[in-house]
């Protein structure tokens, strides 16, 4: 390893993980739900008294009513979402190999999407929201599975956090704290209240200072009124979600946390109408797109009435009266408190009428949240031509039914008898591209990889350069005039943690290549496109398109990328800068590697990264650096520590390093650089930056 200057390699890249769009028409067990005067199609899981589901049933075990009128089953699938095969997908890679560029519709096995409905939870009962999902990210969720986790008060902007990578949805996690808002149960928290609320022994001396506590609530929460805004707001976000959820393949799986849903109070406010008509609208229109609704009661075991803290054992013990949860009247209003019984009626609607799993009067959410995952595993589709096929837009019933009558079945109680119209095909090129855009699954008809690197400008802002390697051979190139003529479209959004659109670029390039610059981008990683933007601190999503103009055909990918904000004092790193030069050549200026990642053997491997923040003894920095070199999960080479090269800028050093990569096998490898500032504290003195990179003949 030498150490080298880096002038002229301070150039951004940074590799994308993505999660982008599946193809419009999804055919087969893909669409589970069908609605029409010829065809009815529903889906139907079948459990055992363990909450297992069961497998092997055949098309006699089942029987189908309509209106109480026995239906003729025509069609019969059993529909194995964790082994079985989605979609067939042709997957063209410029490295010849498939990219970890995110999931393809082919690669989801089972969807989630959680809701948490923090209008309605108070905020010591999101510890255990918190807990729940660290234990499904940790536990319960496998490869293949596609999780979302949206919050009421988050915004729908949210929804842009479908993904696999349990880093990104670790950090979701980490989001769910407190936030202001005068619909809240209880009244908003002060900055000071807000400060740890991650542990249930700090929160009950946190409670104990009057969080949400007796005295404090304006009585805005005891008003039907806005017990209603709530439900419909919470409500809204999970229609919203299943709009979302309705392009995903096969049956979905929407969990709603809450402390319950008061629609079906007895003393309605005036939007209480309102709320059920919403309330039909989404049961309809999560049957239509194969979204069944499960619920958990986040305040589990509770008394009769509306719940306090957990307390602890009283002095009487299990048998004293106030032992567990304690009634609190000031939760959901004094005259007519939101009792179990009441919270609960919005809960079992939802499930019931979807199909799903109302888990209610339980502490163990874990192991009801295993039941909910665990009926995700498998389904069964039937289909029947109704009787009646004279369609009105009355709602009819179905049951399905089972001949063992030990087995519970989870299935949808009917439907609104209107004709299924098929989704309008995106007409402009600039729906198309929305449309690709906003979808949470890869879409590769056209194939291309990108890379997006940081670094500073300013200590609140960060520059990215984005570089954009596209394939080819997936799009239609003519010839004219002796050269290979092609037009396409590349366009990027960028949009922050709550969804809000805050920047963005849309370019035609027109390229005419000559057969010798045809034949390079055929063999030599591509087509190249770069551009550049700056950020204020925060975190990002990048969703870049590009559309062959000729043939319609568009691909599609997205990366989050977080730009820290440096004057916080927090150790920090640009994205690691790699580049290519001449062998055992010191002083030479490197070739970044921007946009495919590519280096011949007979180069070497210059790599940089410059460090923010690093603490400092007798004014000079004490920061540590070591590269590794990574293939196929396996750590293949491991570079001794070195001490990182200050700078004549207090506020931040360099490492750099090059690596000869004459011996090393063709093949795509990762570089990753662990960085340690030995002056800093122990929780907060590690950081990493990681790039792939291609090595080739």
């Amino acid at each position: 390893m030498k150490m080298v200057s880096i002038i002229g390699l301070l150039i951004l890249i940074l590799s994308t993980s993505a999660l982008s769009q599946n193809k419009p028409q999804l055919p087969g067990q893909d669409q589970p739900i069908r609605i029409s005067t010829e065809l009815v199609q529903l889906d139907v899981v079948v459990t055992d008294k363990n909450g297992h589901v069961v497998r092997g049933l055949t098309k006699d075990d089942f029987e189908i009513y309509e209106r109480g009128k026995k239906q003729l089953i025509s069609f019969f699938e059993f529909v194995d979402a964790v082994n079985g095969q989605r979609l067939s997908h042709t997957k063209n890679s410029i490295a010849g190999q498939s990219s970890s560029q995110g999931p393809l519709a082919a690669d989801i096995h089972r969807i989630f999407a959680f809701v948490i409905d923090d209008l309605e939870t108070r905020y010591s009962d999101m510890v255990y929201v918190r807990q729940m999902l660290t234990n499904f990210i940790e536990n319960q969720m496998q490869p293949g599975d596609l999780v979302a986790i949206v919050r009421t008060l988050g915004g729908k902007g949210l929804l842009q956090q479908f993904t696999t990578d349990k880093e990104l949805l670790r950090r979701a996690v980490a989001s769910l704290t407190p936030i202001t808002n005068r619909l809240n149960v209880f009244d908003s928290p002060t900055k000071e209240d807000q400060k740890s609320l991650t542990d249930p022994a700090d929160l009950m001396q946190e409670l104990a200072n009057g969080i949400g506590g007796p005295g404090k609530n304006d009585g805005l929460s005891l008003s039907e009124d806005v017990k209603s805004l709530r439900a419909y707001m919470s409500l809204g976000t999970a229609s919203f979600l299943v709009d979302s959820m309705r392009q995903l393949p096969g049956r979905k799986s929407m969990i709603l946390v809450s402390s319950g849903l008061p629609i079906l109070s007895a003393n309605r406010g005036n939007v209480s109408g309102d709320v059920s008509v919403l309330l039909n609208s989404l049961t309809d229109k999560a049957t239509r797109a194969g979204v069944t609704i499960n619920t958990i009661d986040i305040r589990g075991l509770g008394a009769q009435k509306a719940v306090a803290d957990f307390e602890y054992d009283p002095p009487g013990g299990s048998n004293s009266s106030t032992f567990g949860r304690l009634p609190d009247p000031i939760q959901f209003g004094f005259k007519n408190p939101f009792d179990t019984t009441e919270a609960h009626q919005g809960l079992r609607v939802l499930a019931s009428q979807t199909g799903g799993i109302a888990i209610l009067n339980k502490n163990n959410l874990e192991e009801g949240l295993g039941r909910i995952v665990n009926a995700s595993n498998a389904y069964y589709l039937l289909a029947y031509t109704p009787s009646d096929s004279n369609f009105k837009g009355e709602f009819r019933n179905v049951e399905i039914k089972v001949k063992d009558k030990d087995l519970k079945v989870y299935s949808r109680r009917g439907y609104f008898a209107r004709e299924e119209k098929p989704a309008a095909t995106p007409a402009t090129k600039q729906e198309q591209v929305l449309t690709a855009i906003h979808s949470p699954l890869v879409r590769q008809d056209v194939d291309f990889e990108a890379r997006i690197i940081y670094r500073a400008s300013q200590p609140d802002k960060g520059a990215i350069e984005i570089g954009l390697a596209i394939n080819p051979k997936t799009l239609q190139f003519q010839e004219a005039n002796g050269k290979q003529q092609a037009s396409y479209e590349v366009v990027g959004f960028v949009f922050d943690e709550l969804g809000k659109l805050r920047g963005g670029f849309s370019n035609t390039v027109n390229a005419s290549l000559t057969p010798e610059e045809y034949n390079h981008a055929i063999t030599g990683g591509g087509l190249g496109f770069t551009t550049g933007m700056t950020l204020p601190a925060g975190l990002y999503q990048l969703r870049l398109a590009v559309r062959d103009n000729k043939t319609e055909a568009i691909g599609t990918l997205s990366q989050y990328l977080e730009i820290p904000n440096l004057s916080n004092g927090g150790l920090a790193a640009s994205s690691l800068m790699l580049g290519a030069v001449s062998p055992n050549e010191m002083k030479k200026e490197a070739i970044p590697l921007l946009v495919n990642g590519r280096i011949s053997r007979e180069q070497d491997l210059r790599y940089a990264v410059i460090i923010y923040n690093p603490k400092l003894k007798n004014g000079k920095p004490q920061v540590k650096t070591q590269l590794v070199i990574i293939q196929n999960g396996q750590v293949i080479y491991k570079e001794p520590e070195q001490m990182a090269q200050a700078g004549k800028n207090a506020a931040q050093t360099m490492a750099v390093g090059q690596l000869g990569l004459s011996r090393v096998k063709p093949g795509r490898y990762t570089a990753m650089l662990i960085i340690t500032d030995t002056l800093a504290e122990k929780q907060s003195r590690t950081i990493t930056r990681s790039m792939d990179f291609m090595v080739q003949d």
